[in-house]
């Protein structure tokens, strides 16, 4: 009887890790593609051209945030009002300068966060145009070696 209970008990736990792996694994697998995505619509823009970001990440979601390098985490919770995922702590946004980070929300709910490489794209956005909603998420290509800049205001 104690050993049923044992078995059934592992069985669990391994399902609910398997579960929760498998999400994780999922995230990674949605980041990479996002990031895949906007690179490969970036290369393929001339200047003057527009990249929308609603047609990049075709998601739920209603407000776009991009934080530069070397913002501090606990600034980035303060202003999208809740805790960042693990996998943007992992990325030590806060310490590095080759990224930009991209947080999507669905009301009050991250719905993908990513750690984008600016050598895939590099966009300029300063924080009080932000958050950018869905609708104004538009950016503009001004020229090779040049961010991208947001080409309509909120």
């Amino acid at each position: 009887m104690i050993g049923t209970f044992l078995t059934r008990t592992s069985l669990s736990i391994l399902l609910i890790l398997s579960v929760l792996l498998l999400a994780c694994s999922n995230r990674d697998d949605e980041a990479a593609k996002f990031i895949q995505d906007i690179a490969s619509a970036y290369k393929g823009l001339k200047t003057g051209e527009h990249l929308r970001m609603d047609e990049i990440n075709q998601r739920e979601w209603d407000r776009l945030y991009i934080f530069a390098p070397y913002t501090p985490l606990t600034e980035i919770e303060a202003v999208i009002g809740t805790k960042v995922p693990s996998a943007v702590t992992k990325a030590r946004v806060s310490e590095r300068d080759d990224i930009n980070l991209f947080v999507f929300l669905k009301n009050e709910n991250i719905q993908i966060a990513v750690a984008v490489p600016r050598k895939a794209i590099d966009i300029a956005v300063t924080r009080e145009v932000q958050p950018v909603s869905r609708s104004a998420a538009v950016f503009r290509y001004v020229g090779a070696g040049l961010p991208l800049t947001l080409a309509i205001s909120k």
